[in-house]
């Protein structure tokens, strides 16, 4: 029996160092190219592999990721870190519109509630699509006014995790990573209509009072579509305006949690009730739902004896810690792989194949963001 468990090794940061992989292509296209403020842009992000070997990617793409953190000899807790991340290049489509004081911005989205990271296969020749959020802000004038109009939009969807080579040296498992950049779209960047004077204000706080700062505040319409989100300042305030009338939520979390903190309020504007004052306190509570703890993506494969990839093997992960038990299920495919999302911490793994007894192996997932990797040998495994 043969166990892997990968170890950490520091790599180049995007942008620092990191290769260009050709054979992911993207291409994205948008809802709407009317778009008027507040409301964001929402995209979508088309995938497919050109290359001639599967790859995993990260699901779902953030505007920032944690440091990639290297590993030091006395280092007793490893970690591992990494993910996939979006940057958008926005542009005034007419070069008199320009500014090098004030150019456009644009703000990839956080996901509202607990993020639900995952790996996604994509073998040669297939397609894979994600949804994003951004929000698209104007270049200004010299006098400090929105210039609005076309603007171009391209994508850089870039990947980079702490330990990918020791996946692909140990498992024979490709995650991408890399840069890849979009085409270019047009989008019509318009201002708020004028009868669209709502606004919705607060702050983010504890029970006893004490201001949250840089919680991720996310409004919400009815639709259950993001409408904008902000983080709350040093102060815990946070302010949404130029709204139509129409029912809200309201969602705040802290950033980087490991558990879910999420509090939810409802507001509605009405045209003689433009404005909406909602303070939102995070009560510190137990958690007795696993489902409301982060997961983190971590990919399996299991071989016989003579190093052949297994298919059709089960896997059933169990995960506990005295007052909560999980069981993630899982199966390989024809590359002997399985991708399961599992807490941090140690699991406990079940491999099950047909005429086969049951092994029992143990997967000991690292802390932090980015992804593990577990190799297993099955010994009564034959292709």
């Amino acid at each position: 029996m043969i166990k892997t468990l990968l170890l950490l090794a520091p790599l180049a940061l995007p942008g620092q160092g990191a290769a260009v992989d050709t054979s992911l292509k993207l291409l994205i296209s948008v809802e709407q190219q009317n778009i008027a403020a507040p409301f964001p842009a929402r995209v979508t992000l088309h995938f497919h592999n050109a290359g001639n070997e599967t790859v995993w990617l990260y699901h779902h793409a953030q505007g920032k990721l944690p440091p990639l953190r290297p590993v030091l000899e006395e280092d007793t807790t490893p970690q591992s870190t990494g993910g996939s991340m979006l940057t958008v290049k926005l542009e005034p489509a007419s070069a008199g519109q320009a500014t090098t004081s004030n150019p456009a911005q644009a703000t990839i989205f956080e996901s509202v509630g607990l993020p639900k990271p995952k790996l996604v296969e994509l073998a040669p020749g297939e397609d894979y699509e994600e949804k994003a959020s951004i929000r698209l802000t104007p270049a200004l004038s010299e006098l400090q006014k929105p210039i609005w109009g076309t603007y171009r939009v391209s994508l850089l969807y870039a990947a980079q995790y702490s330990n990918a080579e020791d996946i692909h040296h140990n498992l024979k498992v490709t995650v991408w990573q890399g840069e890849v950049s979009s085409n270019t779209i047009e989008v019509q960047l318009q201002p708020p209509s004028s009868e669209w004077r709502g606004q919705v204000i607060g702050t983010v706080g504890t029970p006893d009072s004490a201001l949250i700062r840089d919680a991720i505040v996310s409004l919400t319409n009815q639709d259950e579509h993001l409408v904008d989100q902000t983080a709350s300042d040093p102060e815990g305030r946070y302010a949404f305006s130029n709204l139509p009338p129409g029912l809200y939520w309201v969602t705040a979390r802290r950033n980087r949690a490991t558990q879910d903190t999420a509090v939810f309020r409802h507001v509605r504007l009405t045209p003689s009730e433009l404005s909406a004052n909602q303070e939102l306190v995070m009560i510190p509570q137990e958690i007795y739902d696993p489902r409301k703890m982060v997961h983190k993506p971590v990919l399996f494969r299991v071989i016989d004896s003579a190093g052949r990839p297994l298919d059709r093997v089960g896997l059933e992960a169990t995960w506990a810690n005295g007052s909560m038990v999980e069981n993630i299920k899982g199966e390989t495919g024809s590359d002997g792989t399985a991708a399961l999302e599992l807490i941090p911490g140690r699991s406990f793994v079940t491999l099950k194949r047909h005429r086969c007894p049951n092994q029992e192996e143990r997967a000991d997932v690292a802390a932090g963001w980015g992804i593990d990797g577990f190799g297993y040998t099955l010994e009564c495994g034959k292709k």
